[in-house]
């Protein structure tokens, strides 16, 4: 399975930055091209996206930076969006992992591939104070 792999520097403690990323109410706040809303639904969320709502359950590690996404796009379905938060010194690195799911067109994936990039800077501008936290 085809898979793409991101990474940005985040000049904020690792610890903040993975507070904000593991909370899916903030989604909305940078998942801009995913996550038009989201409400809880159970231990799951609901996240309206631009191809239709989505159930999502969200796994996390803090002692290991673990934030994975787990999207149910439809019973029976489940993709992966992987993240960790790394310190770097007085900074994080958010590395960020997607696959393409089979039904995918490898058209369809750089296009997904080109919105993470541009939602990962918008992470990183609300983090670093451009916009509120």
């Amino acid at each position: 399975m085809q898979s793409d792999t991101q990474t940005i520097s985040v000049d904020r403690d690792w610890r903040a930055v993975y507070d904000f990323v593991s909370r899916p109410e903030n989604l909305p706040r940078w998942a801009i091209h995913f996550c038009r809303d989201i409400r809880p639904a159970g231990d799951r969320w609901l996240v309206h996206t631009p191809a239709g709502p989505f159930q999502m359950k969200v796994t996390t590690s803090p002692s290991c930076g673990v934030v994975d996404f787990h999207l149910s796009p439809t019973p029976g379905v489940e993709l992966v969006a992987a993240s960790r938060v790394i310190p770097n010194g007085e900074h994080a690195e958010l590395l960020f992992t997607q696959f393409r799911p089979p039904e995918m067109t490898a058209s369809q994936f750089d296009g997904q591939v080109r919105a993470l990039q541009e939602e990962l800077r918008v992470l990183k501008s609300v983090l670093e104070g451009s916009q509120e936290p």
